[in-house]
């Protein structure tokens, strides 16, 4: 008799277990992993589509911020947590150029994350403090050029999109420029609106902010096509450097080994949400653009990304962390 009632109460709780993983993904809730302080752009898209991802699964999206290492720490966390899709990295192109940078990264991004949607970008720019006597991105090579080895620009870090933006400034103009790394975008703008550092690489919007008041000049967009939100600025490929295009992604990845079913959900309750109109035009605010991915798709941006910044960082002789 003992064995028996043990025999049932084992099947029982095996079909316990066997109902829980067939109830619908999400089930409980689901954590979106920031890598970057409140506040930034990445924590905005976190922010903004939580709540519609919550209004339509009838779970909650918790937004978590787990910063530190130029976004390293935000992304190790997710890349080692449990492949069930309630770990959820919110990311941009940082990972795609500290993957090419350092060769000391705690995960691998190729294999310990799987690209579930890209759902904004937001332009890279090229701005100059107003002593700087050039209005033009053609104005400011010649300017450059006829005074050699005097220039610098400054980053939101090495190892940064916005550093890399500027290498690949320097291969297309044959330009001598000084990198100057800082410890984050808005200390680099400080200083710029300071003058200790005439040119710049950094957010669009964070510099059209500037530029706005007079303390900054944005010469150009460093994406190809030019900003819909301010279309009055050119890009750098106007300038005659065809195929120039450098911007901020921004996407949400999980765990390598996280079903395809629970991916393709993610990725369509992401895209849905992101389109809302309301949605949209708060991107609009930020100067971000809406995009619509398929995990495929993203995935192929972020392999094409790796050979794009590989070959940049190989040309500009970088050494890798």
């Amino acid at each position: 008799m003992f064995w028996t009632v043990r025999g049932v109460a084992a099947g029982l709780m095996a079909g316990v277990s066997i109902a829980a993983l067939a109830q619908p993904f999400p089930a409980r809730p689901v954590y979106l992993i920031s890598q970057f302080p409140p506040g930034g752009q990445t924590d905005v898209i976190a922010r903004l589509l939580a709540p519609k991802l919550a209004e339509s699964t009838g779970q909650p999206f918790v937004v978590e911020n787990r910063v530190g290492a130029a976004g390293i720490i935000g992304a190790d966390y997710v890349a080692k947590s449990p492949a069930d899709g309630y770990t959820v990295l919110v990311g941009n192109n940082s990972l795609v150029t500290n993957t090419v940078m350092r060769h000391d990264l705690p995960f691998d991004l190729m294999k310990d994350l799987v690209p579930v949607a890209m759902v904004a970008s937001v332009p890279l720019a090229l701005a100059v403090h107003p002593s700087v006597q050039a209005r033009s991105v053609k104005e400011l090579v010649a300017l450059i050029r006829s005074r050699p080895g005097k220039w610098a620009y400054s980053s939101c870090g090495a190892s940064t999109p916005m550093h890399l933006t500027g290498e690949l400034f320097k291969q297309y103009t044959k330009l001598d420029i000084l990198h100057v790394p800082y410890k984050g975008c808005g200390p680099a703008i400080r200083d710029g609106v300071g003058g200790q550092v005439p040119i710049l690489f950094n957010n669009f919007s964070g510099l059209m902010a500037q530029d706005k008041g007079g303390k900054l000049r944005v010469l150009a967009v460093a994406s190809a096509k030019r900003s819909t939100v301010e279309p009055g600025i050119p890009t750098i490929a106007e300038a005659g450097y065809e195929g120039f295009e450098a911007s901020i992604w921004i996407g949400f990845l999980v765990p390598a080994g996280t079903p395809r079913e629970i991916v393709q959900k993610l990725n369509t309750e992401l895209n849905k949400a992101a389109r809302l109109p309301r949605i949209r035009e708060q991107l609009r605010t930020q100067l971000m653009e809406y995009h619509s991915m398929t995990p495929n798709e993203f995935s192929a941006l972020i392999r094409s990304d790796i050979a794009k910044w590989s070959k940049v960082v190989r040309d500009a002789h970088l050494k890798a962390k």
